[in-house]
């Protein structure tokens, strides 16, 4: 059984690689759903208690709420930096699914086992990294 849990944070970010609109300072209402697969334990009734997902994952969605999501062209690092990314990360929607894989696999205390990401950078723009996808990239660094 698949179950979903959706969060909404408001962040901003800069792609000056990107070769048009999206390479100025802008920003986003970003929508991460968090997917857990598994069988229903006979005992709970649950694959997992949704408030065992939102206990795992709110903290880094906190953490990205109303902050700059990383590469920017000014001369002072801001306070406003997304705590735990990078100066230099690039974020693109591909790149933040991957932090956010890595960051939920780090430092959950609930045992978190995800089995995909979804991110929704606008309404019509969808990002999606299954678990065995991010085992692939995390095996070729």
């Amino acid at each position: 059984m698949l179950l979903r849990k959706t969060f909404r944070f408001e962040a901003s970010h800069i792609l000056p690689k990107h070769p048009g609109k999206c390479s100025r300072l802008h920003g986003h209402s970003w929508v991460l759903n968090v997917f857990v697969e598994g069988q229903v334990d006979k005992e709970t009734g649950f694959v997992m208690d949704y408030a065992d997902i939102s206990a795992a994952v709110k903290p880094l969605v906190d953490a990205l709420d109303h902050t700059h999501l990383g590469t920017i062209e000014f001369d002072v690092k801001p306070s406003w930096q997304a705590t735990g990314i990078p100066w230099d990360f690039y974020p693109t929607s591909e790149n933040l699914l991957l932090w956010i894989g890595d960051q939920l696999l780090r430092y959950n205390d609930m045992g978190l086992e995800w089995s995909k990401l979804a991110l929704e950078e606008t309404c019509t723009s969808y990002a999606e990294l299954t678990r065995e996808e991010f085992n692939a990239s995390i095996n070729k660094s």
